[in-house]
């Protein structure tokens, strides 16, 4: 069987896989890195207005307080759980930076359902094609596998997967 090639001849990995399938299957998610140093995803989400400072602090109490809630029920204590926000013009930015060992997909889900009730308007996004609901769960379970294999596999290179008009782009940061 014939491998993906990204560049060179190297070939995909499982963590360019992980980025791109998190990328497809959340179109909510704008870029995901990998940083291997921090043993951390950092995600980041994009937003057509600057929030006011009390939204801020809102949208990361509430993302903070549930992401704390469903690790304790899991009975899992991260190493690295970081939401920041910033304004830049006329936009809002958002990034959630999670460890890779403790850091499971419900948590992605979770977060852009507190972001959908608030902000489903206002967080860009590429449009949604409609994927069949089997095709979704079939997603969900490879990106449980790939994130599974990434935990136990040490990562050398830094990547960075960025969402730039219905495709999805893997680059190299180390």
């Amino acid at each position: 069987m014939k491998g993906v090639f990204w560049k060179e001849g190297e070939p995909f990995t499982n963590s360019m896989s992980l980025i791109v399938s998190l990328l497809i299957r959340y179109p909510e998610i704008a870029t995901l890195s990998l940083n291997p140093e921090e043993g951390s995803f950092a995600f980041s989400f994009i937003f057509k207005r600057a929030f006011s400072p009390a939204e801020i602090k809102e949208l990361r109490e509430s993302l903070t307080e549930s992401l704390y809630a469903m690790l304790e029920l899991k009975n899992q204590q991260p190493s690295v759980l970081k939401i920041s926000c910033r304004k830049l013009k006329g936009f809002s930015f958002l990034e959630l930076k999670r460890d890779i060992l403790s850091f499971s997909q419900e948590e992605i889900t979770l977060v852009i359902g507190i972001i959908a009730s608030k902000y489903a308007e206002e967080i860009i996004k590429d449009e949604d094609e409609g994927i069949a609901e089997d095709e979704q769960l079939f997603q969900e379970e490879m990106i449980d596998h790939m994130l599974e294999d990434l935990k136990d596999t040490r990562q050398e290179r830094r990547l960075i997967g960025i969402r730039e008009e219905g495709r999805v782009m893997i680059f190299n940061h180390s």
